[in-house]
């Protein structure tokens, strides 16, 4: 977790965040300080504080475990969603409207499209930063806006193109087949 991630946070998660990062670098001072004193010579008492450094660094990872693994702060969170190997019909052909952000539902994954001329692009629905509803952003040139934090993800392959999501979001094939629009799940960009 870096100060990006803690700034998005508020309540009991931020104050976490908080003791988190200080004591992280309090952590390293003192085993600056130990490597110091044990070369001067004063072992003891480098072992000393290199001792409270490591005991200091356990609680420190509790506190990131739980921000990581309870709250999932940093972690990419579209990371695990699966995805039909087939092409799967998620609207009709007509009702997609040229340049408008459309979300739609590929076998329980939602995913939003962009027709822009004869292209439709579709990427995953869900910002990668802390799953911000990307259909409720903005698009602008091809690349859409999540609502939430201001990450921008570009339609053509779900790249990010500005932060502060570092994960790509994960895309799509789209064809069009019978009048309708369909999805296929690929790779992440």
């Amino acid at each position: 977790m870096g100060v990006t991630d803690w700034s998005d946070l508020d309540g009991t998660d931020r104050r976490v965040g908080f003791l988190h990062g200080p004591l992280n670098s309090g952590i390293a001072l003192l085993n600056l300080a130990a490597l110091v004193l044990r070369v001067t010579g004063k072992r003891r008492v480098g072992v000393a504080l290199s001792t409270t450094g490591y005991l200091a660094s356990l609680f420190s990872a509790y506190l990131g475990g739980e921000l990581v693994f309870d709250k999932g702060v940093g972690v990419n969170h579209v990371a695990w969603e699966g995805g039909s190997d087939d092409f799967v019909s998620v609207m009709n052909e007509q009702d997609l409207v040229e340049g408008k952000l459309t979300r739609v539902d590929v076998s329980g994954i939602p995913a939003v499209l962009l027709k822009q001329g004869q292209a439709i692009y579709a990427i995953g629905a869900t910002c990668t930063h802390l799953a911000g509803p990307l259909d409720e952003g903005t698009v602008e040139d091809g690349v859409v806006q999540c609502p939430w934090h201001g990450s921008r993800f570009c339609m053509r392959d779900g790249s990010v193109v500005t932060g502060p999501a570092v994960h790509a979001a994960p895309t799509f094939a789209a064809r069009l087949r019978n009048g309708k629009v369909e999805l296929r799940r690929l790779d992440h960009a």
